[in-house]
């Protein structure tokens, strides 16, 4: 059976409040770009700034602004891609996974309030749907992802 509009909004409305209250928090202790990058590189090792721009569904040159910036902090080093001369990897340095560790830390002393009056068995079902979610989420959006290169490239039987 499909689902209910009003259900769908008992789902949208609070997620989206949630995020807006995550965000505000985040806002407070780091740039959302400067944090998101850290955590991809974090999550990935080593990544290319066309790849941090994919996966964050950002400008390149709002990833080419911050990675510099947290080069110069000693964040994250910067490195030519030995694969592709005419991109570079970014990885973690060790004051960068400090950084990294601090933000956790900070998320989930925040979030743990949010939950604070949950039972243990209601956080797990929460966080097993939430990654349910995620992975639908994923997949949804790699469907309605247009096929890369041009139509004439795309036709099948061309040569």
């Amino acid at each position: 059976m499909p689902h209910d509009y009003e259900d769908l909004e008992r789902i949208v409305y609070p997620l989206a409040r949630l995020g807006q209250s995550m965000r505000r928090a985040q806002n407070k202790a780091i740039d959302p770009t400067r944090q998101a990058i850290l955590q991809q590189a974090a999550v990935k090792g080593r990544v290319r700034p066309s790849e941090l721009a994919a996966e964050l569904d950002l400008y390149p040159s709002s990833i080419t602004r911050q990675t510099r910036s947290l080069e110069d902090d000693g964040l994250i080093a910067v490195e030519a891609d030995p694969a592709d001369r005419r991109s570079c990897l970014i990885s973690l340095t060790e004051p960068g996974w400090e950084e990294v560790r601090r933000l956790t830390r900070l998320g989930l002393d925040r979030f743990s309030e949010f939950l604070a009056d949950w039972d243990a068995e209601d956080v797990r079902t929460l966080g097993r749907l939430l990654t349910r979610l995620e992975a639908s989420a994923d997949t949804a959006k790699r469907q309605s992802q247009r096929p890369g290169g041009r139509p004439w490239q795309r036709r099948e039987g061309s040569e």
